[in-house]
């Protein structure tokens, strides 16, 4: 009787060490990433999908209003980006994939259940007179064990938890692109703006010199040539007004789209592009070890490659042969058949693939391959990086020196240089040419002072974006 128990219960202590040690897989969060801006919070894995539902449900209302218009100040279009954005929207759910990835590689392979029946009499029954058989009833349940003897499950968890890593890096790095695009697209509106209001100053200025031409020549003070050349500069200027419109609408659509919305809800923005203490620029170096800390496509590739090292472990654990015990009852119909009484009985067993051609040799290589490719793209990361950074920095410098070297009062005194020959010009002392031409000359300078202090903030924001964190206020 012992000898019949004894193996039933090692058996049973068996499988409770295999299910208790797979029950042992706690939930796992990715390793978090610096900040891209200080302002902008990085959503976490469990938390962002209720931010995200930034756009409130709509209800259709059947008396049209008004649509008044979103206005956004630089840290409430980052915001919005942030959980509105499609594209970050849709890039966060790599991680949701990631994390189911990790779900399957942690579960353990399902029982195998038997049941069936043998030495069934076929044409006629049998008996003590006509033996045969006996029928029997099979039952068993088998389940591989591989996966706990070779570590093939431990092995598939360590790549699946590498997987979140890197979808988690690169949701950051979408982030990092996203935002740094959003403040590039609403420092483009604030330019678009300060030039449409330039070009439609000047165009008040030629309408006001035009009346005054206009009152001249009724008075024979000068001839009709005057007001036709007036006129076609102020054609000139409605071209321009034209122009600088369109170029609004393409930096607001920009913006929009970043901000994702979809609906026709203009939109403003608020801000200034004044620098009132500009910020010295950073060296090379110190650019490319910042990047380096803080970089998270950086941060993907490195785990990229340990992740080609863990999938190699994986591929070789999955060489190993594949093991499978089973166990059963079995039930024997012999009163009728042979004239014993029926009787129970157990077996046991083990099922082995020997992997004596197929070892995983393709598998193996290609994940050793990976391994090598990895290494490349890191050091290809790297290289381009150091132009990045030269570039950006470069960029950055020049738009600094442009800044600190503009005279605050050439345009006030480009300013004060044509209002004086207007007068001048309405008192009879100057000619029109001169007028034109201090008109322009006020023109080119004022655009000038826009470009410089938009190009600072272009560049300071994406050196910062180069770097993968805000360093530069």
């Amino acid at each position: 009787m012992n000898r019949i128990i004894k193996p039933k219960r090692n058996l049973i202590g068996l499988f409770s060490l295999v299910f208790l040690n797979a029950c042992g897989m706690q939930e796992y969060k990715p390793v978090p990433l610096p900040i891209y801006t200080q302002e902008a919070k990085l959503p976490g894995v469990k938390s962002f999908p209720e931010e995200k539902q930034a756009l409130p449900e709509q209800k259709p209302n059947p008396i049209p209003k008004k649509i008044q218009p979103q206005e956004f100040n630089l840290n409430q279009a980052v915001q919005t980006a942030l959980k509105a954005d499609p594209v970050i929207l849709a890039a966060f759910e790599s991680i949701n994939q990631a994390e189911a990835d990790l779900i399957t590689a942690g579960l353990l392979p399902n029982p195998d259940f038997s049941a069936g029946g043998s030495l069934i009499p076929l044409d006629k029954r049998f008996t003590v007179d006509r033996q045969g058989g006996p029928p029997q009833i099979d039952i068993g349940i088998a389940m591989p064990i591989d996966w706990f003897l070779f570590g093939k499950r431990t092995a598939a968890i360590v790549s699946g938890r590498l997987g979140v890593d890197i979808a988690s890096a690169d949701f950051a790095n979408t982030l990092r692109l996203r935002i740094a695009g959003t403040i590039s697209a609403f420092y483009s509106v604030l330019e678009a703006q300060a030039m449409l209001e330039l070009a439609q100053e000047n165009q008040d200025n030629l309408l006001k010199m035009e009346q005054i031409i206009l009152n001249r020549v009724s008075l024979g003070g000068v001839g009709t040539i005057e007001a036709d050349r007036i006129r076609l500069s102020i054609f000139s200027s409605h071209r321009d007004i034209h122009a600088r419109e369109l170029e609004l609408i393409a930096a607001l659509n920009q913006l929009r789209s970043l901000l994702g919305i979809a609906d026709d809800i203009p939109i403003t923005v608020k801000g200034t592009l004044e620098v009132e203490s500009p910020v010295k620029p950073l060296s090379i170096d110190t650019a490319f070890k910042l990047a380096e800390e803080n970089r998270p496509d950086l941060v993907s590739m490195q785990r990229q490659l340990d992740k080609a090292g863990a999938d190699i472990a994986l591929q070789e654990s999955k060489a190993y042969p594949q093991v499978t015990p089973k166990i059963g009852l079995t039930r024997q119909f012999q009163q009728q058949a042979i004239g014993f009484p029926d009787a129970n009985s157990w077996g046991a067993g083990v099922d082995v693939i020997v992997p004596l051609f197929d070892r995983n040799q393709g598998n193996i290589a290609k994940a050793k391959s990976v391994l090598s490719q990895s290494q490349f793209n890191l050091q290809l990361q790297y290289v381009n990086l150091r132009s990045e950074i030269d570039q950006a920095v470069n960029t950055f410098a020049s738009a600094y020196q442009i800044l600190i070297n503009d005279d605050p009062g050439q345009l006030e005194a480009a300013k004060n240089v044509r209002d004086k020959i207007n007068q001048a010009y309405a008192l009879g002392g100057k000619t029109l040419i001169e007028v034109l031409d201090a008109q322009r000359i006020y023109l080119e300078t004022y655009r000038m002072h826009i470009n410089g202090r938009s190009s600072y903030w272009h560049s300071l924001y994406q050196l910062n974006a180069v770097i993968g964190k805000e360093i530069l206020r």
